[in-house]
């Protein structure tokens, strides 16, 4: 994929929202952005020191992770075409733990240096004014969805960590049903517990009668 098609990919992206393909291509140029090709297992990008790229998902998945000292692995975002990552819209890492992102399929990324992402340009180019405000739109929104993360994760038990996402996804569908972005091996990693005893809790609830599941899909009653 050249920079021409990737730019057209990108203009999906709430990054480019409001910025044409042309513009993105010029953008791209002038910011001296790069674009690599990663295969399912390898890691895009490991978060440590001052982060040097804003990365743009153009094709294929990937997932934020965290590793602990123990070598626990914890998914805190699925991320796919057209999402953002770098270090300041991912999570805060003061314990010493790996954070990371790893492609989940083979995926295709545009890197774009962080001082590109977060100054404005000298010559007041709106391109660029767009660029940066769509930025500052996705850091106000990652905000929200660790607001959430905290919101599950405060529950003590694995059924209201349960309940309190589903609802929560519910609420955002204005539905009593909604489709996970992610595998229930993933939900579990999600809601930090183990996935063995998250599916014997998610069997019990089924039997109760207080949810469906089939694959993605999850139906409160």
């Amino acid at each position: 994929m050249d920079k021409c098609a990737a730019a057209v990919a990108l203009e999906e992206s709430r990054l480019f929202e409001g910025i044409g393909s042309e513009d993105i291509v010029e953008l791209m140029r002038c910011s001296g952005s790069t674009m690599k090709k990663f295969r399912t297992g390898e890691t895009v990008c490991v978060f440590e020191g001052t982060a040097q790229n804003v990365g743009v998902i153009v094709e294929g998945e990937a997932e934020l992770e965290r590793v602990d000292y123990a070598g626990n692995r914890t998914v805190l975002e699925i991320l796919s075409a057209g999402d953002v990552f770098g270090q300041t819209l991912a999570f805060g890492n003061l314990t010493g733990d790996m954070l990371d992102v790893v492609a989940k399929s083979c995926c295709a990324v545009v890197f774009i240096p962080a001082d590109f992402a977060s100054s404005r340009c000298a010559n007041a180019c709106p391109r660029h004014t767009q660029f940066v405000r769509n930025m500052l739109g996705i850091i106000s929104s990652k905000a929200q969805s660790l607001s959430e993360r905290i919101e599950v994760l405060s529950n003590r038990s694995i059924r209201d960590k349960l309940m309190c996402y589903f609802t929560i996804n519910c609420a955002k569908a204005r539905s009593d049903r909604f489709e996970m972005p992610f595998s229930l091996t993933t939900l579990a990693d999600y809601i930090c517990c183990d996935r063995s005893a998250m599916m014997r809790e998610l069997g019990q609830m089924k039997e109760e009668g207080m949810i469906e599941v089939e694959k993605r899909r999850v139906i409160l009653r």
